[in-house]
């Protein structure tokens, strides 16, 4: 029998998991130059140390499944945020270029836990398809707002003088109120099909080719907007000479728009098919970002930044729940193999964009996002033009 748990609790511990991952990710572009004077290193190699903060993310979502089915994840939770505070006083204490490849690793592994088990929670407590594709696009809300405050926060402080411990003390923050929200919280139990080997694998084998593109889809969608947010300071910084507080201010359009979309298109998503809404986002994102990234225009870049990421705010949340449409039932192992593929992304934008700036400037570094977006697109009309979703829609519930 299912255990009675507080279903706006469990949402709570979803947005703040999303929230903790979007502060850690969506600020990079601000931090990487106070960590940069700080340490004395090109921002290349601080991008390229970065990376183990990526890999730290990206192995919990990759083991997600296992981890889940072992331990229970509030206590995954609390524990992960027990090791991102333990990180952060870490630190302060001991501010070295080695201890901030151990902390952002940490952290970043924290981020990992939460963010997987946060994904699987929505979908597992809402089961009417437009229901969860509106709850995802929800929770994906708060990610952006973490852009939204972290970069204004972030931008002020560092434009005052701080150092950039102050990212990381608000890390340890939010690690402390997740440890106080999962305390006597009883969580949702994992389906028992969903736990032999033998039923994992007759669901994996009828997946379909569309949910293995959509998975590359989300792969580029986490390789171009990260790459954009981190990048796109450094080149307003640099070819229009702005102020640090300035250059933030675009970010923080960006993660503005992108909030208010989100809250909105969890009700356009009500309205209009998952697959339109899709595929009009992406191609409207694709001429916004190009734009932005080329133009000799820094009015006309905000308005892009700001038009990229409305275009963006439904992306994420919509290719997951697309994703999951493909299968009736889905199960939590497509859940995860789309994030752990999709965080593929996640886990080399860093180190990529930063090769390509070492060799190619910074011009092509941010460029390289929209590469990225342009395979997105690609993948997502591939990934409508083959969808099972629509006919498993039309059938009638056994």
């Amino acid at each position: 029998m299912e255990q009675a748990f507080n279903r706006q609790r469990i949402n709570m511990i979803s947005w703040l998991s999303y929230f903790f991952t979007g502060a850690l990710v969506s600020t990079l572009g601000i931090v990487i130059g106070p960590v940069s004077q700080a340490f004395g290193k090109d921002p290349g190699f601080i991008g390229q140390m970065f990376t183990l903060m990526n890999i730290g993310l990206f192995l919990p979502i990759m083991v997600s499944g296992v981890l889940m089915r072992k331990f229970n994840p509030g206590k995954q939770l609390i524990t992960g945020s027990a090791v991102s505070v333990l990180a952060c006083i870490a630190l302060f204490l001991m501010p070295t270029i080695t201890m901030f490849g151990i902390g952002v690793f940490l952290i970043g592994a924290s981020s990992g836990i939460m963010m997987s088990i946060g994904s699987y929670l929505v979908v597992r407590i809402n089961e009417d398809p437009k229901k969860r594709s509106a709850n995802l696009i929800l929770t994906d809300f708060f990610f952006a707002l973490a852009g939204v405050v972290l970069s204004l926060l972030l931008g002020y402080l560092f434009q005052h003088g701080a150092s950039w411990l102050a990212m990381y003390g608000v890390m340890a923050v939010l690690s402390l109120a997740m440890i106080v929200l999962c305390v006597g919280q009883t969580f949702p139990s994992i389906p028992q099909a969903a736990q032999t080997t033998m039923a994992t694998e007759t669901e994996v084998t009828r997946w379909g080719m569309s949910v293995w593109v959509l998975c590359f889809a989300l792969f580029a969608f986490l390789l171009a907007e990260p790459i954009f947010t981190m990048w796109l300071p450094s080149w307003l910084k640099s070819h229009f000479g702005m102020a640090a507080d300035r250059a933030a201010f675009y970010i923080t359009t960006y993660w503005t728009v992108k909030s208010i979309g989100l809250f909105v298109n969890q009700f356009t998503v009500r309205f209009v098919k998952l697959r339109t809404y899709l595929l009009l986002s992406a191609f409207v994102g694709l001429m916004c970002l190009a734009v932005a990234a080329n133009s000799a225009d820094p009015m006309l870049i905000l308005v892009c930044a700001g038009f990229f990421g409305f275009c963006n705010s439904g992306l994420f949340s919509g290719i997951m729940s697309y994703g999951s449409l493909q299968v009736s039932n889905s199960p939590p192992t497509l859940t995860s193999a789309l994030l752990t593929l999709g965080t593929l992304g996640t886990l080399i934008f860093s180190t990529l964009s930063s090769l390509v700036y070492s060799r190619y400037g910074l011009f092509w570094a941010l460029n390289s996002a929209t590469v990225a977006y342009v395979f997105l697109l690609l993948a997502l009309i591939f990934a409508a033009v083959n969808s099972k979703a629509e006919a498993l829609e039309q059938q009638p519930a056994r």
